[in-house]
């Protein structure tokens, strides 16, 4: 556990060295200040869950790929291979320390237009829902790059439909039916929605999907990691 804890202490440190977490400050102001001019309207809530959404999502995904192809064009990847250090505790730390990133920016988003309304339990737990499964999206999809343009490039389709899909089914311009269940980040967004608006939301879904996702999202990263990321550095 010290070995974890001290991997965190320095994912942060790699995260705040590669200007991760000044960017990720950048775009939740940028957000932020979306949420100001249309504080007064009577739609802000669904706003509000829109940009939350689109927050950790976008910097669990592109920022940890950015950190990666960072780092590997500063050949500091290959040392993992010789260090005493697991590469599972390496890699968990790393979801970890961004999907902290994530949530925090998101909550300063829900803070700053419905304080007093919020349920802080339900938001945190939908935020970092969406965070760590975009990470171990953005990770998987790495497999078929091998520089952050061709990612983005390759990517962008991929985190549309897994971040996008969903969000317009919850805007009611499309109505999937059961076929929402089936999408990845619902259960978080219902747990965002219900955070932010108080309505209501299906726990026997909900917590079961994250407990099945995140480790196999986890499986398929980790292969990736391992395999292309590694490897290839």
């Amino acid at each position: 556990m010290t070995a974890f804890f001290q991997q965190l202490r320095w994912q942060f440190v790699l995260l705040q060295k590669n200007n991760i977490v000044g960017i990720s400050i950048g775009v939740t102001l940028i957000y932020a200040a979306i949420l100001y001019f249309l504080r007064d309207n009577s739609q802000i809530d669904k706003v509000l869950v829109a940009l939350v959404l689109n927050d950790p999502s976008v910097i669990g995904y592109f920022f940890i790929a950015l950190a990666f192809y960072t780092e590997k064009k500063h050949h500091l990847l290959a040392p993992l291979f010789i260090t005493p250090v697991r590469r599972h505790i390496h890699l968990l730390a790393r979801v970890l320390a961004l999907s902290i990133v994530g949530v925090l920016c998101s909550l300063g988003l829900a803070v700053s237009v419905a304080l007093t309304d919020l349920y802080f339990t339900e938001f945190i737990l939908g935020s970092f829902g969406i965070c760590a499964l975009s990470i171990l999206l953005g990770i998987i999809m790495m497999r078929y790059s091998d520089e952050f343009l061709k990612f983005s490039m390759l990517s962008a389709p991929v985190f549309l439909l897994f971040i996008n899909l969903p969000l317009i089914q919850y805007l009611g311009a499309v109505d999937l039916g059961f076929g929402a269940w089936l999408l990845p980040i619902q259960g978080s967004l219902d747990l965002i929605d219900f955070g932010i608006s108080g309505g209501s939301y299906r726990p026997f879904y909900v917590f079961p999907v994250l407990l099945i996702l995140l480790p196999v999202f986890y499986f398929l990263a980790y292969r990736t990691y391992y395999e292309e990321v590694l490897k290839a550095s």
